[in-house]
C-alpha cells in the first residue's frame, strides 16, 4: 500500500468582494500518494488554479480566505503552521511552476539569481554551490548556453525560455510534491516532451508526488495515474487515469473528452460544449453543470448531487449513478 503524503478535505476557499461572497472552491477533497501524479482537469474558472494556491496558502487576503477545511501534508495541518513555518514548507517539501512566467519572476534580479535564492535558504548551499546548481537547472530543462543564460534578467527570455526557468526554479530543491500549473502551455512541442520528460525522471528517481494542472488531456494520458475533474469549484468526478478515458461517467467529463479534435474523424465540425462554466456570483439551483447537460433530468435542476463512491477509486457527481450498496 502506498504511503499517502497529501490529503485535503472539504477544502473551501471563497472571495469575499463588494457584490458578495463568491466561492471559488467549495469543498474540494484530494488525496496524493508518495510518488502518483494527480491531474486536475477542467475549462478556465473551475476552480483548478484556486485550489493549488490554496494548498500553498498563497490566496491573495483579500479578498481571498480559506474559510474551511483541512491540508494534510504527512499528517500535519498546513493551515494551522505559522508563515514563517510555511516558508520552510514552500520550494522546499512543495514547489509550484506558476502559470504566467513573467509575473512570477522578479524582474529587478537575473534568472540565476532567482533560482540561487531557494537552494541557499533550504539546501544551505553557498553561493558558489547555488550557482553550479542553478547552471546544471537550466541546462536540464533546455536552456541553451546556460553560465551565460544564468546572468540574464527575465525580460531578455522568450516567453517558453522563461516557463522554463520557472520550472528549473520549482525542481532545484528536488522537492516531495510538485505542483505544476499547465508547465508546458507556453512551450513547442519538442520542448514540451523535454519537459514532461523531466518530471517523470524526477518523479522515477526522488519519489516526488505531482499535481498537474492542464487543459491537455493527451499529457493527462501520458504521464498521471489519477484525475480529478472540476467543474464551477466542485469536483465531478475522480478515477483512474485508464478507467476515466475507458469509461467516463459524468457527462461533463465526456464532452471535455469529445473535444479532443481526432484525426482519423470524419465529423466536419469539431465537438464542444455549449455555454460556458458560470460565474461564483450566479451558479445555478442544483447541478451546477446542469444548464449545458444534454442528460440533464428534472432532478438535475432541483437538488446539487452528491459526490458518491461508483467503484474501487471511482466517485462521481451525478443524478444518474446510485452508488455503493
Amino acid at each position: 500500500m502506498k504511503e499517502n503524503i497529501l490529503k485535503v478535505n472539504n477544502l473551501k476557499t471563497y472571495f469575499y468582494t463588494e457584490e458578495g461572497v463568491l466561492p471559488g472552491v467549495d469543498g474540494v477533497d484530494i488525496e496524493v500518494n508518495k510518488g502518483e501524479t494527480l491531474a486536475i482537469v477542467g475549462e478556465s474558472g473551475c476552480g483548478k488554479s484556486v485550489t493549488s494556491l490554496s494548498i500553498l496558502r498563497l490566496i491573495p487576503n483579500p479578498p481571498g480566505k480559506i474559510v474551511e477545511g483541512e491540508i494534510l501534508y504527512k499528517g500535519k495541518d498546513l493551515l494551522k503552521l505559522s508563515e514563517r513555518e510555511m516558508r520552510g514548507i514552500r520550494g522546499n517539501d512543495i514547489s509550484m511552476i506558476f502559470q504566467e512566467p513573467m509575473t512570477s519572476l522578479n524582474p529587478v534580479f537575473t534568472v540565476g539569481k532567482q533560482i540561487m535564492e531557494s537552494l541557499m535558504i533550504h539546501q544551505k548551499m553557498n553561493k558558489s554551490q547555488a550557482r553550479e546548481r542553478a547552471i546544471e537547472m537550466l541546462k536540464l530543462v533546455g536552456i541553451p548556453l546556460p553560465e551565460r543564460r544564468v546572468d540574464n534578467y527575465p525580460h531578455q527570455l522568450s516567453g517558453g525560455m522563461r516557463q522554463r526557468v520557472m520550472i528549473a526554479m520549482a525542481l532545484a530543491c528536488s522537492p516531495k510534491i510538485l505542483i505544476a500549473d499547465e508547465p508546458t502551455t507556453a512551450l513547442d512541442v519538442t520542448i514540451q516532451a523535454q519537459i514532461l520528460r523531466l518530471m517523470c525522471d524526477l518523479k522515477a528517481k526522488t519519489d516526488t508526488s505531482i499535481i498537474l494542472i492542464t487543459h491537455d488531456l493527451g499529457v493527462v494520458a501520458q504521464i498521471a495515474e489519477n484525475v480529478m475533474v472540476m467543474y464551477a469549484g466542485k469536483a465531478v468526478e475522480y478515477s483512474d487515469v485508464k478507467s476515466l478515458f475507458k469509461n467516463p461517467l459524468h457527462p461533463y467529463t465526456r464532452g471535455l473528452l469529445n473535444s479532443i479534435p481526432k484525426i482519423n474523424s470524419e465529423q466536419e465540425k469539431l465537438y464542444n460544449i455549449e455555454g460556458n462554466v458560470p460565474s461564483p456570483r450566479n451558479y445555478p439551483k442544483g447541478c451546477r453543470f446542469s444548464p449545458r447537460c444534454d442528460e440533464a433530468e428534472s432532478a438535475c435542476f432541483d437538488k446539487e448531487p452528491e459526490l458518491i463512491n461508483v467503484g474501487d477509486s471511482r466517485r462521481v457527481r451525478c443524478w444518474k449513478y446510485k452508488g455503493d450498496e
